[in-house]
Parts: C-alpha cells; sequence; structure tokens
C-alpha cells in the first residue's frame, strides 16, 4: 500500500528536523499520535500537517539551477472591448 501525502509529508518533516521526537516537539504533539499518522493509521489535524508542510518547504533547499527567473508577463483584466473603457 502507498503512503498517503499525510504520511510521506510527515516523514520528511522529521528527517529535517532531526527526528520525529524533535518534529513532536515543534507540532507540539504526543509522539504516540504522530506515530499513527506516519503509519497511515489516522489523519492528522489540517493545522498540523500544514505546519509539516511549511517544515519541508522551510528546510527544502531550492534546485541549484534555479535563478530569480523571469517574472510572469503582465496581464490585462479587462475583457478585449467590452468593458467600461473602451465605451469612450
Amino acid at each position: 500500500m502507498a503512503s498517503s501525502v499525510y504520511s510521506r509529508t510527515l516523514q520528511k518533516a522529521a528527517e529535517l528536523t532531526g527526528g520525529r521526537a524533535k518534529l513532536c516537539r515543534q507540532l507540539r504533539v504526543p509522539m504516540a499520535e504522530l506515530e499513527k499518522w506516519i503509519e497511515d493509521k489516522a489523519v492528522p489535524p489540517l493545522a498540523i500537517f500544514l505546519r509539516a508542510v511549511d517544515l519541508v518547504i522551510d528546510e527544502t533547499p531550492p534546485p541549484a539551477d534555479s535563478g530569480p527567473g523571469e517574472p510572469p508577463a503582465p496581464r490585462d483584466c479587462s475583457s478585449a472591448g467590452d468593458g467600461p473603457a473602451s465605451r469612450y
């Protein structure tokens, strides 16, 4: 059976923070709960899961080949020809 996104995220967060005990302290959850979530025996509350996602994002460096890149092109929010500005 494939691991859920919850389990994989919590496993990665534990790896990045230095272990399950440290992750429990950071998330302020009991070890027994964390173990259930990692083993896919329960689903963590959304707020806890999102905190784990934030930890993974914060601890994961950007790819080496990624640069600042080009900003997206500006978009004109008005529709062509039928907005108030086209009437004048």
